[in-house]
């Protein structure tokens, strides 16, 4: 097989009178390069942006939600201690919450929040939040409020809140500062009575825009106080050691207890499926962008194979068969998709490392995150540069076989110049 790989290669750099096949082959692997290094880019964007978005839903969710609404629960303490009980073996922890919506306002400007009523200490069992929340000792600070609660001692004047990135911004607000929350009993007047201090201890930044620029995190007690709901919370936030088993948690703790249930995935369940939809059209689409690669091969070698016509039939002559020829102009189109798809996954290495590091493409709000987020998978790479060589392979089947039918007698009498 050393002659056949001594001569494919020999072609690839033809020289003198026969430069300019030379110059058709390095834009042939140029364009395998482009094919390889697009799809690999296009789907380590694809997966990037679908990993971060599960692990910032799953930073900013705990894996399952119960809940009762509108009444609530009001036996929070003897709810958990049940359903820890039962399925101690897939739990990590289980947390109370106050879900509820209202108006924050700093001077002039007034805008929506969601509010979040946490007990900081339970819900990092359920899930930690210290990568999302800046400084970590504002938790503390809410988790001291409860303590004081317990025992028996009233909440501060002005209980702590930390508020997401977006809605410092829009409320022109920053850590240390004092927002005026409007309870949900106040009237169209709103009587100072009914507007309540709360400080800024830290900031919620998870990524998600839709998160960052509406929620308030305070502590339960502080969530109840506003909201007057007493000693009732809206339900418990659930950790589970394995998050991908939440839909069947979830209609196990449905059927048991007869409540509203909710799991993470089907917080943004349109957001995933659009991604998956969009990933098999992209795929497509791709695919062809190395299809036409292809085709740059078959081109290229139908030209080697027309100017090497003496060269395939004085061969022949001296002896070398059809299978010799066939595995001359096939390693050839393998060695140009070899050299393509190395180039292009070093190419789609360094794209994606641009991309990464410097973050110069900035998405708008509809997509949720701020920036391209790019996944280094080796499988991928692995797979398309595979991908790639069976291309060029296939792509060298058919003039490889048409060498093959070069007669030895007609082929020598050939005039053209095809000298190597």
């Amino acid at each position: 097989m050393y002659i056949t790989r001594f001569i494919a290669l020999r072609y690839l750099r033809t020289q003198g009178k026969n430069r300019f096949f030379s110059w058709i082959s390095g834009l042939t692997i140029i364009g395998i390069s482009i094919g390889v290094a697009t799809m690999i880019v296009v789907l380590a964007v694809i997966d990037g942006f679908e990993e971060e978005l599960r692990n910032r839903f799953l930073a900013a969710n705990a894996h399952v939600l119960l809940y009762r609404f509108p009444t609530g629960i009001s036996d929070p303490t003897e709810w958990s201690k049940t359903i820890q009980g039962k399925y101690r073996s897939e739990i990590t922890g289980v947390s109370p919450f106050v879900h509820s919506e209202t108006m924050g306002r700093k001077s002039y400007l007034i805008h929506s929040m969601l509010i979040r009523g946490v007990s900081p200490t339970l819900r990092k069992q359920v899930q930690s939040l210290d990568t999302i929340i800046h400084p970590l000792s504002a938790m503390d600070q809410l988790q001291a409020e409860i303590d004081l609660v317990s025992a028996g001692q009233p909440l501060p004047k002005i209980p702590g809140i930390i508020l997401g990135k977006g809605v410092l911004k829009s409320m022109e607000a920053k850590v240390g500062d004092v927002v005026e929350l409007i309870s949900p009993s106040a009237t169209q007047g709103l009587p100072e009575e009914e507007l309540k201090k709360f400080r800024v201890l830290g900031i919620y930044d998870s990524g998600l825009q839709h998160y960052d620029g509406k929620l308030g995190i305070m502590s339960i007690p502080a969530a109840q106080s506003l909201f007057q709901m007493g000693s009732v919370v809206t339900g418990l936030e659930i950790g589970l050691k394995d998050p991908n088993t939440s839909p069947k948690f979830a209609d196990k703790l449905s059927e048991e207890f007869h409540v509203s249930v909710k799991e993470w995935q089907s917080y943004n369940s349109n957001i995933f499926e659009a991604m998956h939809n969009e990933r098999t059209v992209i795929s497509w689409i791709v695919f062809l962008v190395a299809f036409v690669a292809s085709f740059n091969i078959l081109t290229t070698l139908f030209i080697s194979v027309t100017q090497k016509r003496r060269d395939i039939a004085i061969l022949k002559a001296l002896g070398a068969t059809n299978r010799t020829i066939l595995a001359t102009f096939l390693q050839q189109s393998l060695f140009m998709g070899i050299v393509g798809g190395t180039c292009g996954v070093g190419l789609a290495l360094v794209m994606s490392y641009l991309l990464r590091r410097f973050e110069f493409i900035k998405l708008p709000d509809i997509y949720l995150l701020t920036t391209l987020p790019v996944q280094f998978n080796v499988l991928t790479y692995g797979v398309i540069f595979c991908a790639s060589l069976l291309i060029a392979s296939i792509a060298g089947l058919y003039p490889a076989w048409v060498a093959t039918q070069v007669q030895p007698a007609r082929g020598i009498t050939d005039t053209r110049d095809d000298t190597v």
